[in-house]
């Protein structure tokens, strides 16, 4: 009888070992994100992972149990044809599994948040994915990947064993097989509470890593694809009617007699100057001077800023390239738990400056590196009527220098050339891609070091020279005394600080407008409102007399705050899987969703904010729902 008992427990403490050895991998390679106050805490996370562990483990165990249940009433030659089964199942879940356990330590790495959907709709396009990887990076992961798999089959022959059936079949085994197949669904569902178990239930500390640290990888994981087919809001709190009320104080009615008081422009036709968007991969405020980032990084930024407009307080609403891109040019924020390019019926629904300039007889190009297919990108840009757009393909071989494929310098020299020959007025695009892992920039600067902060100022300074550059190159061509510019990032940063993303810190960036045809009032002008980067549009649209307000209902004009009676010093939103930040000059804060509560980073966010932020994010997500 005791033989009935041990094997699903035996199997039980195998998969409960597996996680606890990769969560000590976790906790011991993060050591730097141990909370500051309580760092023994995060040991407690191997406690409080038990339940979503034992959970998983549920899952996982089913089958096998069934199956050897079932090899009770066999012949010899049947149980060992169920021990053999029994035995290569596991091994075959255990390779698979080692490899979502084992790319989460690299995930968190870059993102600060757990292995999700979103990460596995990236991996759709590998060669993208590995272009950001170095050779040894890749060899030294299929080694560890197989050093793993080798150590936990030799631990499951070792607590589970090849063989499981005694030499005897005792008659109590079906007594036993009805309690295991009672027990194994409540472990699953976490017990006989109302509510099945799910991330909150480990959650435990106010400090986001320990709870990331408690959090099972693959339940995660699984839960996360589960989601992404549902068509619920989850992030309903307020009535309709007093969400919809707080977003329209939030996102005023376009006031057309705003910029009748303004004028931005030395020439009275501004609404045929050209306009140029560089979006700059990764270009935090931490290495930008004048927002409070390390000194001397971006000297060729910092002289645009004091030639041009700078918003101090712009933030990123998503953290990857495929949001940020959507942001600036649809003026559309991120979801904390989708990208919308992914999803081809819904991004099609958007507008973009590019296609709102295409029918006012604007040519229209996109500039960049790297491969469009990643993310859907390509699709999407073909969609918004960019004319004509250069990729990777589009350059010659010694061009490409970078893992992840053309530099900025030769991406920005080549737009110099194409924007050459096109017909004016033009709206162009260039998206960088230098200030990204692996940091394999062409350039020297006295960050040499190998740290990944030394890598990472490297790189900025890298992409920061060659924008000064472009400058210097497009200041010699007939059509830049017409041209306004834009530079902007697609998203913050962790480095160089290793900010996580649930702080400000590494979502706030650069947002400056800078061109000849700006009137000298404007020079050297800083705009302090909390804003975020998808009001680019409307904000843009508007200085050119260009603006359709019905084209981007999620980006606001900033120009029409900036004469508000009110002072009104606008709000910033920005999101991720974890939570929802809301930025303003009281306080900056972040919503965690699975525990329910506010941490304050500065200030302390009000009942009021509290709510509004929330209906903001309840009437996105609905309308990100009904597209």
């Amino acid at each position: 009888m005791i033989r009935l008992l041990t094997f699903p427990i035996r199997l039980i403490t195998f998969w409960l070992l597996f996680f606890a050895l990769f969560r000590l991998w976790f906790i011991v390679w993060f050591n730097k994100e141990w909370s500051v106050d309580a760092p023994h805490s995060v040991w407690v996370a191997f406690w409080r992972a038990l339940p979503l562990d034992l959970s998983t483990a549920g899952y996982l165990i089913a089958i096998p149990v069934v199956i050897w249940f079932w090899g009770w009433g066999l012949t010899g030659g049947g149980k060992k044809r169920c021990d053999h089964f029994i035995f290569w199942y596991n091994v075959c879940l255990t390779a698979a599994l080692v490899f979502p356990f084992g790319a989460n330590v690299f995930l968190y790495e870059e993102w600060h948040t757990l292995l999700n959907n979103r990460a596995l709709e990236y991996m759709k396009d590998p060669s993208a994915l590995l272009d950001s990887m170095s050779v040894g990076f890749i060899v030294a992961s299929v080694l560890l990947y197989l050093g793993f798999v080798w150590i936990m089959v030799r631990s499951y022959r070792w607590i589970v064993g090849r063989y499981t059936y005694p030499s005897e079949t005792p008659k109590r085994g079906l007594f036993a097989a009805g309690a295991w197949l009672l027990v194994i669904p409540l472990a699953i569902r976490g017990g006989l509470g109302v509510m099945p178990i799910n991330e909150s239930a480990v959650y435990y500390s106010p400090h986001l890593f320990n709870n990331h640290a408690a959090t099972n990888t693959f339940w995660h994981l699984v839960h996360s694809l589960v989601e992404t087919r549902s068509t619920k809001n989850h992030y309903i709190s307020t009535p309709v009617e007093l969400a919809t009320q707080d977003l329209a104080r939030l996102l005023p009615p376009f006031d057309s007699t705003v910029r009748q008081g303004m004028r931005f422009f030395q020439t009275p036709d501004s609404a045929r100057l050209n306009l140029v968007f560089i979006i700059m991969e990764s270009m935090t405020a931490q290495v930008i001077e004048e927002l409070g980032g390390e000194p001397g990084v971006c000297p060729n930024l910092s002289r645009l800023i004091r030639e041009g407009i700078l918003f101090t307080n712009c933030y990123s609403s998503g953290y990857r390239t495929d949001q940020g891109l959507v942001s600036v040019l649809a003026g559309y924020p991120a979801q904390p738990d989708q990208s919308i390019v992914l999803l081809e019926d819904k991004a099609s629904k958007l507008s973009s400056i590019s296609s709102v300039l295409k029918k006012k007889q604007y040519a229209t190009a996109f500039f960049y590196g790297g491969e469009l297919t990643f993310a859907n990108i390509g699709a999407w840009l073909s969609q918004q009527r960019f004319e004509r757009t250069w990729s990777e393909a589009d350059f010659k071989s010694e061009e490409i220098t970078q893992r992840w494929g053309v530099d900025d310098r030769n991406l920005l020299q080549r737009a110099v050339q194409e924007i050459g020959l096109m017909q004016q007025p033009f709206f162009v695009t260039a998206m960088t891609l230098s200030l990204h892992p692996p940091f394999d920039v062409p350039f020297q600067s006295k960050w040499q070091g190998n740290t990944e902060k030394e890598k990472f100022l490297h790189s900025a300074a890298f992409a920061d020279a060659a924008v000064g550059d472009f400058f210097q190159s497009a200041s010699q061509q007939p059509w830049y005394d017409r041209t306004l510019f834009i530079i902007v990032a697609d998203h913050g940063a962790s480095p160089p600080q290793g900010v996580g993303l649930d702080n400000p810190v590494s979502r706030h960036i650069p947002w400056i407008i800078f061109g000849k045809p700006l009137g000298p009032q404007w020079q050297g002008f800083k705009s302090g409102l909390f804003c975020n980067h998808h009001d680019i549009p409307s904000t843009v649209l508007e200085m050119m007399n260009l603006h359709e307000p019905s084209a981007f209902p999620w980006s606001r004009n900033l120009w029409q705050w900036h004469s508000d009676s009110l002072n009104f010093k606008g709000f910033a939103y920005f999101s991720n899987e974890n939570g929802m930040g809301w930025l303003d000059e009281k306080s900056k804060s972040v919503y965690f969703f699975e525990k329910k509560q506010w941490h304050n980073w500065q200030g302390r966010i009000d009942s009021i904010g509290r709510r509004e932020s929330q209906s903001y994010l309840q009437m996105l997500y609905d309308d990100f729902l009904n597209k």
